[in-house]
């Protein structure tokens, strides 16, 4: 497993809210550089020419990519559920090679939350640190 400070994370998913990769620069302990790109269908830019200008941008060290492994529906008539089931993985990108792959079932959403994804890269023992507070979270008085 390599050493890296510096991750790219691509979404390859088809539908994600503006506002859900940004979630990702704010999910990682401290001292980790987070860039995002989505592989969206309606890029003008290749899903390579988008990954290859941010990873030089960013000067990343390693890919995390989330995409879409299958959908599927249980139940039927009013009991109906659709699940989601997504595919992450981690590259080096000095190497080309996979070294974490986890499969995640989701409740009908595309999006697994960004602190989920870290929570379990710390359990795994690929990042090092603790889940930044979350700040997403205002108080009133």
């Amino acid at each position: 497993m390599p050493e890296f400070r510096r991750i790219l994370v691509v979404s390859r998913l088809p539908t994600v809210k503006q506002t859900y990769l940004p979630t990702f620069q704010t999910a990682f302990p401290a001292g980790y550089q987070v860039c995002t790109v989505s592989n969206s269908p309606i890029s003008f830019d290749s899903p390579e020419e988008a990954i290859e200008n941010q990873r030089q941008t960013c000067k990343s060290e390693v890919l995390l990519t989330i995409d879409l492994n299958r959908n599927y529906t249980s139940g039927n008539g009013r009991y109906i559920s659709s699940y989601n089931e997504l595919y992450l993985e981690m590259t080096s990108l000095a190497t080309g090679k996979p070294f974490w792959k986890a499969i995640v079932t989701t409740g009908g959403s595309n999006e697994v939350p960004p602190r989920q994804i870290v929570s379990q890269l710390i359990k795994d023992g690929i990042i090092v640190g603790s889940i930044p507070p979350d700040n997403t979270m205002s108080a009133t008085n």
